[in-house]
Formats: structure tokens, sequence, C-alpha cells
């Protein structure tokens, strides 16, 4: 009998205790680890998340509104008091004219009716803002329009100056002054403000029209002696000047823009409100004690309350458009003598302070 070999069954040998014991401590810490890692995925794209979402206003503003900002947004220039007429704009023969033109305050009808009544031609014409064009009246962008298509040039008024101001301050540029549109109320102690509605223009107003306003100097000083050489140069300002300040550059903005009265004893001062001597007797009689050569005529606006006041060095052209008296021009053209004359011509106005019976409300 042949002996074969008894087949030798394996079987896995059964880990030993301490062998089971590690293989759960190694599966308690995979587990552990996948939902460490899932939980530090998890934080993690919750950052990513809040990231993202704190990036959307970003985004929005380079993308959309940085650039509108850019192009719609005037960059207000720095104030320049003194600027030279220019000569070539002069006109060099009896045709064509200087046309001055007082306080419009937005009259945009009456302004349009004044150069009808003239007869303004812008090609041989010039036209010259005496400041506060804008605001109060029914309609201070029309002006604006009319002025440009006329190719007016300006002063600056107390009513410009606010609108920049404010422009300015909204948009957060710097500003050159502080000076605001208004009246000196004592009792308040301060400027109030009447009506003056420069916040209102400045949502309505295009960015040429801003450049418009801008442009506007604090003084025009005009290349020739318009009045006649015993009346020394001319400068165009919207409230007056100091008599006892000799140089235009040194004349203060504050002045230039809101000046009627001088305080005594020696009218050195300007007086923050009506009380006092009106500046221009001051300056009058100042000016008849200089030679020719060192004599001053200006032309301004501002004082409604005087009114139409033309004086020998001084010439008013303020006539209270807004409260329903006149609009005033000057024209002033060359008389084929070697010399020039002038002229005055006004049109009616309606009533547009609110505070007056007979008050027409023209805005739109």
């Amino acid at each position: 009998m042949s002996s074969s070999a008894i087949p030798i069954t394996s079987y896995p040998r059964r880990p030993t205790r301490a062998e089971e014991d590690a293989d759960s401590v190694d599966a308690v810490r995979s587990q552990i680890g996948l939902r460490y890692r899932t939980r530090r995925l998890n934080r993690r794209n919750i950052l990513y998340g809040l990231l993202f979402i704190a990036s959307i206003p970003v985004l929005y503003f380079f993308l959309f509104w940085a650039p509108r900002r850019d192009s719609s947004v005037y960059v207000i220039t720095p104030t320049v008091k003194v600027q030279d007429y220019p000569t070539k704009l002069m006109p060099q023969t009896e045709e064509g004219r200087l046309v001055f033109i007082g306080d419009i305050h937005g009259c945009n009808v009456e302004f349009a009716q004044l150069l009808e009544e003239v007869q303004f031609v812008p090609s041989r014409d010039r036209l010259i803002l005496v400041g506060d064009f804008i605001s109060k009246g029914p309609d201070s962008i029309a002006v604006m329009e009319i002025a440009m298509k006329n190719n007016a040039m300006c002063v600056r008024g107390n009513h410009e100056n606010t609108l920049l101001r404010r422009y300015a301050k909204k948009h957060g540029q710097k500003f050159d002054n502080d000076l605001e549109s208004g009246d000196f109320n004592p009792e308040e102690e301060g400027f109030i403000h009447i009506l003056a509605d420069e916040k209102k223009i400045i949502k309505k107003a295009t960015q040429e029209q801003l450049k418009f306003i801008d442009s506007c100097p604090m003084i025009l000083r005009m290349p020739e002696k318009i009045f006649g050489e015993d009346h020394g140069e001319v400068s165009v300002c919207h409230a007056g000047l100091m008599w006892n300040v000799p140089t235009l550059e040194d004349q203060d903005s504050a002045v230039l823009l809101y000046i009627r009265t001088l305080l005594p004893p020696d009218n050195s001062t300007a007086s923050p409100t009506r009380d006092g001597i009106l500046w221009k007797e001051v300056w009058n009689d100042y000016q008849e004690t200089l030679s020719p050569s060192e004599r001053r005529t200006v032309i301004y606006g501002h004082d409604a309350k005087t009114g139409l006041a033309i004086k020998e060095f001084s010439k008013g052209l303020d006539s209270r458009c807004y409260k329903g008296d006149y609009l005033t021009a000057m024209v002033v053209k060359r008389n084929g003598f070697g010399g020039w004359e002038h002229d005055l011509v006004s049109v009616k106005c309606q009533i547009h302070d609110p505070k007056l019976p007979g008050y027409v409300d023209g805005k739109l």
C-alpha cells in the first residue's frame, strides 16, 4: 500500500489582541484625519466664499462706477484772480461792440430778450457777464446755454463760487476758498442762504457748463481804456474793489465777491453788513485824487438794493431783474474818432422773487 501525503489545510492566522488594537487605532486615526481634512476644506471654502462676496463691491467699483465717474465728473481748477481780456477779442471797427450784462440770476427769458434788444451778433460782438448769472431765477441752465452759444466771457460771482465749492466738496475735490453765497445777517451770526439753488443746478449742469463757470476769473482786466484816458484802466469784477489796495492781485477774494459798504471811521475795511458808506462813493472820491495814469474804472454788479448805479469811475449794472425791475446791458463801441462811446440798454423783467406780489414761477 502506497502511502500518500495528507493535505494540510492552511487557515489565516488570527491576529493577536495587540494587532487588533493597533488596527482599530489606525482606523480611528484615518477617520479623524478624514474628518479633519473635510473640516479644513469646508473652512477654506467658506473663507473663499466670504472673500468673493467681499470683492463684489470692489469689482463693481472698478468695472462700472469708476470708469463712469472718471468720464462724468468735472475736475475743478484753481481759481484765477486776475485774467487779461484777450486783445484780439477787442472790437477793431465801429461795427463790433462790447456788451457787459449785470446779474442775470437765472432769468433766461429776459436774457434772451436783452440780447435781441441790443441786436447782438456773436460774430462781431463780445459778451461779458458780470457774475451771478446763475441761481435764484427760473432757469440757470438755459442762461448758460445762451451764454455759451454766444461765446460769452464772465467774471465769477458769489453764486458761481458757491456752486463750484459745493461741487468740489461733493466729489471729494479740493477747493481754494470756502466763501458762500448769501447775505450776512448779524442776528443769525453768519451768512444765510436765500433761494440759492446751486445744488439743483449741479445735478442738471453738463461738464461743459461747469467748465464755463469754472473759467470765470475773479477779475477781468480790459486791455484798453474804454472810458477815456482820464478814467484809467478798466477792470470787471462782481462786487467791487477796495480803494486802498493798490494792485488787483492783492484784492481780497471776499471783497471781490461780496463788498457793498465800508466801515467808519476811515473806510479802510469792508463791512460784513450794509452798515457804513457805499464802497463806490469812497472809490470815486479817491480816484479823483489820483493822476489819470493811476486811475481805474470798475464795471460791477451784485448790489441789487442800490440798483443801476453809473458813476464816473464805477459802473454798477445790477438792476434787480430777479425782483421784477430790469436787466441791463452796457454797450461799448468805437466812435470813429479814436475813442469809445457807451450806451445802456434795458428790458423789463417779470417778478421771480416769491416773496414779492406778482411773483411769476417760471421754473422748469
